[in-house]
């Protein structure tokens, strides 16, 4: 296949965008889409590879997969050594293990799945990983794994033009499944391959049935195509569900543009388009690492930092282009020897695994590993494992029935103490709060508790596939119900930790009172760290004692949902209290308890035990004497 220019200068636009987004997401608020342009590209790329092979009887598995690894694992593997000895000297136990961890995902090209499971691509968590770009490099890869083979295999049972039908079929019922899944489980249908293959899907179509234009017709196309772009990065943003229906303004936008083939088209065959397109692998593997190096040091937030990094990304991959894509020896990548890239992608795996292994290389080689930052950092993620009786997990149904062996929760949650009381519901946020209540209330007060962590208070079951999570949560709330119609408590406390906003809580407490209860609480999120608050702490106000703090790690999703909150229920039979409100003024948020300085949360958002006990007795005990 001739070098398609207006193809180049797509991928300039996608890795622009893609760049744009990640250094200031309002320059370019739907920019995180130009990962989808790159989809369509390397669909309609390989297509051509495979199909061409087969056309002429030539085509080879071994080939094409050794290809696509001296194509994609040097720099790769590259970048990560260089981040592998970066942490070695800078980055904390924690930090420097969940680095390991990713590299090694990473170079597996399994990453997308391990970022699924650990933090949304939109949370402010986001900032703290730095390889979390690599999930669409997974997602390819694994493609390339299944489609040559089916392929392959399918081309020797059916005739050509019925495999290029079979491909557009799989490709509209892709899309299909896109936009079910996305509604359906949004996490899942961003980073894993069965919703996003589709989008490569259209590159293939793009090439298996191409349309020869000229002149005006051409150049509409194109334009045509550029515009709906141009129109995906402008409008989309991050709070919009992706990919879903609205995936189809870049992938088809970018499909347009491939089928019209226009190669003296100014927009994508000018210098700039060109270089920065050739650049564009290196520079999408090193603007992510600068994106999290500022942020971690905190230098994001001033738009004059972020050009910088912009501009510091467009250096490194100038370096990475030059010696490593290119080869200083030979001139095309295509020449790394297999040997290499294995030799290359063992070592940096196998030091990978080490350091994850090894708990983020504690050593006294690693002197940054034994620091008292280290330490404090250490001690407070300790406290996961002390809080049986501080969040009385005795209640938890997940963790009696697959961790205890029980067929249900403690008896002792939900026995009849007297008339009234309190009943705390919901999740591991409603737990966090249990010491706070059994230390504080009265000791006449009878107090009852069904929490069981990552289960939002619900009045009906949740359907779908039962996972052990799915049961746990339904006899949960059931349990919760049932305790809270028989016990007749006076006062429920509902408490979760996120999504307060997609719940009915007028509905919910209609219902709690219909059993008797006089009061319902709903007791708002918390401030949230993404890193953890103590990471915030050891990283960027070490040395100060400060009871409250300013920084970027601070989840704003947070509190703009608490205000939704307030601003949604009906007062009249919903009580709220806002934890936002009460710890926070503007973006200052209280971290260390007035008694000893120590932290309020051990991790991202979930109280210690002397937090719990400060959050209760000054916050929402009050709120409770209001109703006597």
């Amino acid at each position: 296949m001739d070098f398609r220019k207006d193809i180049n200068g797509l991928r300039a636009i996608a890795v622009i965008a893609v760049m744009l987004f990640h250094f200031n997401p309002s320059w370019l608020p739907g920019g995180y889409a130009g990962v989808d342009i790159f989809f369509v590209i390397s669909g309609y790329l390989i297509t051509g590879i495979i199909f061409r092979g087969l056309q002429k009887n030539s085509f080879s598995l071994v080939a094409f997969y050794s290809s696509r690894a001296r194509r994609i694992i040097p720099a790769l593997a590259a970048m990560c050594l260089v981040l592998l000895l970066y942490g070695w000297f800078y980055l904390l136990p924690l930090q420097y293990g969940e680095l390991g961890k990713h590299i090694a995902s990473s170079l597996g090209f399994f990453s997308n799945v391990v970022y699924r499971a650990e933090a949304g691509y939109f949370t402010t968590g986001a900032q703290e990983k730095w390889l979390l770009h690599t999930w669409s490099l997974s997602v390819e890869w694994q493609f390339y794994m299944i489609y040559p083979i089916a392929l392959l295999l399918l081309s020797k049972m059916i005739a050509f033009p019925v495999l290029r039908r079979l491909v557009l079929a799989a490709c509209v019922l892709g899309f299909i499944f896109c936009v079910y899944s996305s509604f359906r489980s949004p996490e899942r249908a961003f980073y894993l391959l069965p919703a996003r293959a589709w989008e490569l899907l259209v590159g293939g179509v793009a090439y298996l049935f191409p349309i020869k234009l000229q002149g005006l017709k051409q150049r509409l196309l194109e334009n045509v195509g550029l515009l709906m772009i141009v129109l995906s990065f402008i409008i989309l943003s991050e709070k919009d569900v992706w990919p879903g229906y609205l995936s189809l303004l870049p992938v088809l936008g970018t499909m347009l543009v491939i089928v019209s083939a226009r190669q003296d088209s100014v927009l994508t065959n000018n210098p700039f388009s060109q270089w920065a397109g050739k650049l564009s692998y290196s520079l999408y593997l090193w603007h992510w690492p600068v994106v999290v190096f500022m942020s971690n040091a905190g230098y994001l937030s001033d738009y004059r930092n972020a050009v910088l990094g912009l501009a510091a990304s467009f250096a490194l991959a100038l370096v990475s282009y030059t010696l490593i894509e290119k080869s200083p020896v030979k001139k095309s990548p295509y020449h790394w020897k297999l040997s290499t890239v294995s030799a290359l992608i063992a070592l940096v795996f196998t030091g990978a695994v080490a350091v994850n292994a090894s708990n983020g290389a504690v050593s006294p080689l690693r002197a940054i590993s034994s620091s008292d930052r280290a330490h404090f950092v250490v001690d407070y993620a300790a406290m996961i494992g002390t809080l049986y009786e501080a969040y009385w997990l005795k209640c938890d149904a997940f963790s009696a029935f697959n961790q205890r062996g029980q067929s249900a929760i403690d008896p002792g949650c939900i026995s009849k103490q007297g008339e009234g009381g309190v009943f705390l519901w919901g999740d591991s946020h409603a737990q966090a709060l249990s010491k706070g209540f059994r230390t504080s209330l009265p000791k006449e007060t009878a107090f009852y508790q069904v929490a069981s962590a990552g289960c939002k208070p619900s009045l009906t079951d949740s359907l779908g596939f039962k996972s052990p999570m799915r049961i746990a949560c339904n006899y949960s709330n059931q349990t919760a119900l049932d305790s809270i119609q028989n016990l007749r408590p006076d006062v429920v406390v509902i408490a979760q930790k996120d999504e307060h906003d997609k719940t009915n809580w007028d509905e919910i407490a209609i219902q709690l009172k219909s059993y008797g209860v006089k009061h319902v609480v709903l007791i708002g999120p918390m401030p949230e760290w993404n890193p953890s608050l103590p990471s915030v702490i050891a990283n960027r106000h070490w040395g100060t004692n400060d009871s409250h703090i300013t920084d970027p790690a601070l989840d704003q999703d947070v509190i703009r949902t608490d205000h939704l909150i307030q601003s949604s229920i009906d007062h009249n039979v919903v009580n709220f209290v806002s934890l936002i409100d009460k710890l926070c003024v503007a973006n200052s948020c209280l971290v260390r308890l007035p008694d000893d300085n120590s932290l309020l949360q051990f991790d991202s958002s979930h109280l210690s035990e002397k937090g719990s006990i400060y959050v209760v007795k000054n916050y929402v005990l009050p709120e409770l004497e209001k109703f006597n």
